[in-house]
């Protein structure tokens, strides 16, 4: 069965929540009703009130998250996505809170990560359900507020007190299936500093899923800065991290400071940390937000890890490597590698229908980043960026196509078709 996309409506549609600001960690003023901030709570209500006007069921999880649900049946297929952002940064040639189009590109912060894949697959199910497909499950699109975050608090509300989905997928990577995501490690180094070493003002980095594209430093009053570009931290090698390039600037200066050292071993070499595995391939890591002042060093990175190994493993090699230079080591957080069988019923099925839609056979493929998958049982990522597609996730003129919106929206159609039968 085939499928019409409403591209102006959902345009238009997209265009009034990219210019909800909800930032992650930055989206206004927190209250009751909204405890991530009052922007993250404004774009889940927008897209809930999409719902309602397609004759939807919904519901406001306290402004954590939400969801919105089509169809009956005893079981349920889960749409899982996000509207929450990263922080814009600078050097935007277009309004980062609007939707500007210049010919087939679609700008605009989240139009790719995650509100443009959020509202495609709210009109799928629209289309789906207008449609005379025969439906024997429900669907539910589950909308989060926290996926940027650390904590996921959006999705530990969510399973507190709401219906787990039979299968669920997240449009919220790429294509095809994806049937392995890589750990995920957020650490801090951090060591006291005393007035025997000379004073360095250092910053740089304001998400830790980010490589960070400007770094600042002050030495005997002068002040030094470095531009970089930004990335995905799953993919740090696609950016340029300012912080080592600031780094390397200071050293050359003749700058010797127990925080240059450590960014001269912030490596998987230099870490002791250079893992891989034959499913998941390399560690990366992403040192992504520095702060040093005249009484403290502090390094916070970003690891993604390979699956067949754990958390406490690497932070025991990292610990023993900044132990000499004074260094203190810390997990802040470790979301635990996601792997499901190739051979599974839900990977096989969403893997036929994009073969189908495709022409493309190379297989089900493991990634770096981190999905909403990872929340729930029998959960996969499927959807978003096609393998030629760049990855403007995390930076400056993030942008999606409409030729990819109209691609994703008849894969994700399809693909509820089939699993709602």
């Amino acid at each position: 069965m085939n499928y019409n996309l409403e591209k102006n409506n959902l345009l238009n549609d997209l265009k009034g929540l990219l210019q909800i600001d909800s930032t992650n960690a930055d989206a206004g003023p927190v209250m009751p009703e909204a405890p991530l901030g009052i922007g993250i709570n404004n774009a889940i209500n927008y897209v809930l009130d999409l719902g309602e006007r397609f004759g939807f069921k919904t519901k406001n999880c306290d402004g954590y998250c939400g969801y919105i649900e089509m169809g009956q049946g005893e079981e349920m297929i889960g749409i899982l996505t996000h509207v929450d952002t990263v922080p814009v940064g600078d050097g935007w040639s277009v309004n980062p809170f609007d939707l500007t189009i210049d010919g087939d590109k679609v700008f605009g912060r989240g139009t790719i990560d995650n509100k443009g894949p959020t509202l495609v697959a709210l009109y799928a199910m629209k289309a789906l359900a207008d449609s005379d497909a025969l439906i024997n499950k429900r669907v539910r699109l589950i909308i989060g507020g926290d996926e940027e975050g650390d904590e996921w608090h959006c999705m530990n509300r969510y399973k507190a007190t709401e219906e787990s989905p039979t299968y669920a997928f997240s449009p919220d990577s790429g294509y095809p299936a994806i049937f392995a995501e890589k750990g995920i490690l957020s650490i801090s180094i951090e060591r006291d500093l005393d007035p025997s070493i000379q004073n360095l003002d250092f910053f740089s980095g304001t998400q830790i899923n980010t490589v960070p594209d400007y770094a600042k430093a002050i030495v005997r009053d002068a002040v030094y800065e470095s531009i970089g570009k930004p990335a995905h931290a799953s993919q740090p090698h696609e950016g340029i991290n300012a912080m080592f390039l600031l780094a390397r600037e200071l050293r050359a200066l003749g700058l010797d400071h127990p925080f240059l050292d450590l960014i001269d071993i912030a490596t998987s070499e230099g870490l002791d940390i250079n893992f891989e595995d034959e499913i998941s391939g390399k560690l990366t890591i992403n040192p992504s937000i520095a702060h040093v002042d005249k009484e403290r060093a502090i390094l916070k990175c970003d690891i993604r890890y390979p699956v067949t190994m754990n958390g406490a493993d690497i932070g025991k090699n990292i610990a023993r490597a900044v132990e000499p230079l004074g260094f203190r080591f810390k997990i802040n957080h470790d979301l635990a590698p996601l792997h499901m069988e190739k051979e599974s019923y839900l990977i096989d099925a969403l893997q036929k229908i994009y073969e189908d839609y495709t022409g493309d056979t190379t297989g089900p493929k493991v990634i770096g980043g981190g999905t909403y998958a990872r929340a729930f049982d029998n959960a996969v990522a499927f959807g978003g960026r096609f393998p030629e597609e760049p990855n403007t996730c995390h930076q400056t003129d993030e942008y999606w196509s409409i030729k990819s919106m109209k691609m994703n929206f008849d894969i994700i159609t399809k693909a509820l078709e089939s699993l709602v039968q």
